[in-house]
């Protein structure tokens, strides 16, 4: 079936929509989708020079552009995690369907907000995880319903990343619980380790059971443990322990203050073997004594995000890749985090190394990789491990959970 060429509009020119601008550059040359105009209350330098060289509309307020634009089919958002509940609901209302980058909304209420808009207005709202492809969802899905592995009883993450100071110096609300007023939320796994977690997510829902619904992994309890090495409010290391309807138990891991990053990870552990997937879409299958490994790569996550909106929008595709509903998860499980750590800790000034290196000043935990990777192995909070500096938190029922923060205090 041949797809109508369809016309998008860009909210946030700077950051991650700089990214999102290059992209919309590239397939409407290929003809694949046509950018009409762009938003942003300053556009950066850095996406400036691209706008103007393809005489492209700006509008400093978005919703003039909403209101302007009405031949577009759908909106991308890409702005501060404060905005995207409103803007997404905004664009939705005044009739276009939406990618939204993640994470959805920073409170289960935003993302609840979101859901209901698009139920009322029929509209479709897409969001921008970047999930495993197609093919390795697909790969681990047909090895796990085959039995080679055995029950898939646990689902572990694990993230080594390095940010350096300049990271959170990079934007008024980075690394804030609040900003303006507003709930943020700006940590490491409700932003760069982001996907990994929804990744997690998304995979007990698609091996949760026969039911076709996906209700199995839906979060029930949520252990977690957050701390900072970086003169930061949000967290830059955790650890989390989630407890899920259909019993399997998802362990993630995650420190923005390594020395060395690694590709992130995860892994599937079942009765008799395990599965395990990373970033570059390489899935490996221990079994029965024999390992196997498979290249389940399909090109640009961005592209293919547009793509399947468009043909759900055409009714070619049946699903989208990452529905509000689902994503709705990530934000159940991060709140639930962020109420059973109550709060952030400090790690202590003794275990951390102040780089001063001129081109990589940063904060790093002493070790922290070989703590992680160890607690990983072992599916243990960080508390539980023996790291000196860890303390242990209290399990948060989500069950039934409809607003952020009941039990989460803002500051130490």
């Amino acid at each position: 079936m041949t797809i109508n060429m369809r016309s998008a509009l860009l909210i946030g020119t700077g950051g991650f929509g700089n990214v999102h601008l290059r992209e919309l550059t590239r397939l409407e040359d290929e003809g694949v989708l046509r950018l009409a105009a762009a938003s942003d209350v300053r556009v950066p330098e850095q996406s400036a020079k691209l706008i103007a060289d393809r005489g492209l509309r700006v509008y400093s307020d978005y919703r003039e552009m909403l209101a302007a634009e009405t031949g577009a089919d759908f909106v991308i958002v890409s702005t501060p995690i404060q905005l995207h509940a409103p803007m997404c609901c905004d664009a939705m209302e005044a009739g276009y369907h939406v990618l939204l980058e993640k994470p959805p909304g920073a409170t289960i209420q935003d993302v609840d907000a979101i859901a209901e808009t698009a139920r009322r207005t029929g509209k479709l709202c897409a969001v921008n995880f970047f999930a495993p492809s197609r093919s390795a969802l697909e790969r681990i899905v047909t090895i796990a319903a085959s039995g080679d592995v055995g029950r898939i009883h646990s689902i572990k993450g694990l993230s080594l990343l390095t940010r350096t100071h300049a990271y959170f110096n990079r934007t008024p609300w980075a690394g804030k619980l609040r900003a303006n007023g507003a709930v943020v939320l700006d940590g490491a796994f409700h932003n760069p380790a982001a996907h990994l977690l929804y990744s997690m997510l998304k995979l007990a829902e698609l091996v949760s059971g026969p039911d076709g619904t996906g209700s199995g992994a839906d979060p029930l309890r949520v252990a977690a443990e957050m701390y900072h090495a970086n003169a930061i409010e949000s967290d830059d290391t955790t650890s989390m322990r989630i407890e899920l309807r259909d019993g399997t138990t998802l362990c993630f891991y995650v420190t923005l203050c390594a020395r060395r990053a690694e590709t992130q990870r995860i892994r599937l552990e079942g009765t008799e073997g395990a599965i395990e997937w990373d970033y570059q879409d390489q899935v490996t299958v221990w079994s029965k004594g024999e390992t196997r490994s498979f290249d389940c790569g399909e090109g640009s996550v961005l592209e293919r995000r547009y793509r399947n909106l468009m043909r759900a929008i055409e009714g070619v595709d049946d699903r989208l890749d990452v529905s509000i509903e689902s994503a709705r998860r990530f934000t159940l499980a991060a709140n639930g985090a962020f109420e059973s750590a109550g709060r952030i800790r400090t790690v202590p000034p003794a275990f951390v190394v102040r780089s001063t290196d001129a081109d990589q000043p940063g904060s790093y935990i002493e070790g922290i990789e070989a703590t992680l990777k160890e607690a990983f192995a072992a599916g243990k909070l960080l508390s539980e491990t023996g790291a000196p500096w860890a303390e242990p938190s209290t399990p948060f029922d989500v069950s039934d959970y409809r607003h952020f923060p009941q039990r989460f205090r803002f500051s130490e």
